[in-house]
């Protein structure tokens, strides 16, 4: 394969600021390095952002990202706010935990394609991250 198609299969993986980056990097590549690329498993945003919407107060979003210890602090901060409801500190740390929620939303949208432009790299066998 050549590396524009390849820049066109992941073009809406990575972060579209670096399309320009990767396109002079795939070019200066070797054939095998580009096709490993295509052989990639590429983390998808949208799922990343579906998961957030329904399960994001369980940090389900976080799990699928890789950010597990992350996951695992909103889990058991559902449970702690859940579990605190009946003295009224629950529903504060629920609030917390809500506005968390929505700004992962958009983290974990963007950190999953960041995460993806690295993994590109790094079998292109650039260490810039």
């Amino acid at each position: 394969m050549d590396a524009n198609t390849v820049l066109m299969m992941i073009s809406d993986k990575i972060p579209s600021q670096s399309l320009i980056f990767v396109q002079e990097k795939l070019k200066n590549s070797s054939e095998d390095k580009i096709n490993t690329i295509v052989t990639l498993n590429f983390k998808s945003h949208i799922i990343g952002l579906i998961l957030g919407l329904f399960f994001g107060l369980y940090g389900i979003d976080r799990f699928y990202k890789g950010d597990i210890t992350l996951g695992i602090v909103k889990l058991i901060t559902f449970i702690i706010g859940t579990i605190t409801t009946f003295i009224y500190i629950g529903f504060i740390i629920l609030i917390g935990l809500w506005i968390w929620t929505i700004v992962d939303y958009f983290l974990v949208w963007k950190g999953i394609k960041k995460d993806n432009l690295k993994k590109n790299f790094n079998c292109i066998g650039i260490n810039i991250f």
